[in-house]
């Protein structure tokens, strides 16, 4: 497969996230919940069960897209995270290319998403044994300032895509619901 491939199941996810006041890029699938939670605490678990946190006082609400996927959205903060997870799209290549083109593609769905997306930095960290990408930047959507996280890792053949949005007046809460995220 190509990477035309992988851009061309992104495309739906990045316009409802561009109408929804976020710019993003995300792939395939819902992520898989855990256990019962309350209506506002939704335990999440991704990547074979390697990347698990808990958020609350959040609202989840299913993409319908083609893409799927959830946005858990907390009201008061008006926070979004925005989570999808599915096979990754480039058979027969390593995963270290595939890491590379999926990070790539991450890279070109934000700035195509939004023209006013400022990247504040990136880097490949380790978080529980997993490879992770994370790309920090700004967005000004419709005159709404945004703080933008984008988390991406490949396990077992299926990518994880997390999006993280935070008011630009909000920089701390921003920095710990990625600390939740993360767990650390």
């Amino acid at each position: 497969m190509s990477k035309h491939l992988l851009l061309g199941w992104t495309r739906s996810l990045c316009m409802l996230a561009a109408l929804s006041c976020a710019a993003t890029m995300a792939v395939a699938a819902p992520p898989e919940k855990t256990a019962t939670a309350a209506p506002d605490t939704q335990s999440v678990s991704l990547a074979g069960g390697k990347l698990k946190f808990v958020l609350e006082g959040v609202e989840a609400r299913s993409l319908n897209s083609e893409n799927g996927g959830t946005m858990y959205f907390e009201p008061k903060s008006e926070r979004a995270i925005i989570v999808t997870e599915g096979p990754v799209p480039i058979a027969g290549t390593t995963s270290d290319t595939a890491f590379r083109l999926a990070v790539d593609t991450l890279k070109e769905k934000q700035q195509a998403a939004s023209p006013n997306f400022r990247m504040t930095s990136e880097e490949t960290i380790q978080v529980n044994a997993l490879k992770m990408y994370r790309l920090d930047g700004t967005d000004d959507f419709n005159g709404l300032k945004l703080l933008m996280a984008s988390l991406m890792t490949i396990n077992d053949q299926k990518i994880t895509v997390i999006e993280v949005m935070s008011s630009v007046n909000d920089p701390a809460g921003h920095a710990a619901a990625l600390k939740n995220i993360l767990g650390k």
